[in-house]
């Protein structure tokens, strides 16, 4: 009897304890489904947790483009040179580097010719671009013998004493005793101009020709045209012979070639009316003055800043 009982017990709690589980079990964990804003798909066997792993959007933003035209920085200097000129004046977009660069030398080079400090020039600057000593091979400057027919210069007059003479300052002593009168002043772009020397002109401006060429004779006086200061005096370009080239102020300078002695020497300040030369035929075919007046290192024509 007693096994009988405890048989029937032994099943009642069986009985109780599975209907215990039955009615506390947990309901299965949810499963969520992507929307289609999510940009996902149902669950797969992959991902047991239902969702869909994040993906990042792909970046639709439009990449930057400048606008074309809107720059206003730094443009360099790269136009052509004469490669077998032995000096350079400094023009707006120069720099040491392009300079170098054109005529084929060293940054060091030029700096080391120029004593130049920090790679600072100045517009209006005449730089050496050779060796002191260099010589252009032969061909490398056309120059023109084409005779124009004579300006008639009656305020350009030649006189000869026998003893020195004082005269306005605006005419130069020479020490063969011949004066000559620059035939007045002409005030342009606030300097005061005179011609250089006493003659008639043999080349006018244009075409070939960057300068005025003056005929007169061996030994005449050359002055400056105006004030300044020297800052080139040698015989170091072909077709200008014994050259000396002045610098007025940061915009214009003027050259004067082909003389027969130089009487400066560089560095050296002038005053207008000075004599810096005596005329010759250096690297020439007859005696004259070759004239050039520069502005920003392009060459202009001189009668329009000379008493002519």
């Amino acid at each position: 009897m007693l096994k009988k009982n405890a048989i029937r017990s032994g099943w009642c709690l069986l009985v109780l304890a599975l209907g215990a589980c039955t009615l506390f079990k947990q309901p299965a964990a949810p499963t969520e489904t992507g929307s289609s804003e999510a940009g996902t798909a149902a669950t797969t066997a992959d991902n047991p947790y239902g969702s869909a792993p994040y993906t990042p959007p792909a970046n639709t933003a439009p990449a930057y483009t400048p606008n074309a035209g809107t720059s206003t920085g730094y443009v360099g200097n790269y136009s052509p040179v004469d490669i077998n000129a032995a000096t350079h004046t400094v023009q707006r977009g120069d720099t040491v580097f392009n300079i170098s660069k054109r005529y084929q030398i060293t940054q060091d080079n030029l700096r080391s010719w120029n004593n130049i400090i920090d790679n600072n020039i100045k517009l209006g600057q005449v730089l050496r671009v050779k060796p002191a000593g260099y010589v252009a091979p032969a061909g490398s400057r056309n120059t023109t013998t084409t005779v124009t027919t004579p300006v008639n210069t009656p305020n350009v007059t030649t006189t000869t004493s026998t003893t020195t003479t004082t005269t306005p300052s605006s005419s130069t002593t020479v020490s063969t005793s011949k004066t000559i009168s620059a035939g007045g002043v002409r005030s342009v772009n606030g300097i005061e101009w005179q011609r250089p020397t006493a003659g008639s002109i043999l080349q006018s401006y244009g075409g070939s020709s960057k300068g005025i060429d003056y005929g007169g004779s061996a030994g005449q006086s050359v002055v400056a045209a105006a004030s300044g200061k020297v800052v080139y005096a040698g015989n170091g370009l072909r077709g200008y012979g014994n050259l000396i080239i002045v610098q007025h102020n940061q915009t214009y300078l003027t050259a004067y070639g082909n003389n027969q002695s130089i009487l400066v020497k560089e560095g050296q300040q002038v005053k207008r009316g000075q004599q810096i030369a005596t005329m010759g035929n250096t690297d020439a075919k007859r005696t004259q003055l070759h004239f050039e007046l520069r502005e920003n290192g392009q060459p202009q024509d001189p009668s329009r800043f000379l008493p002519m």
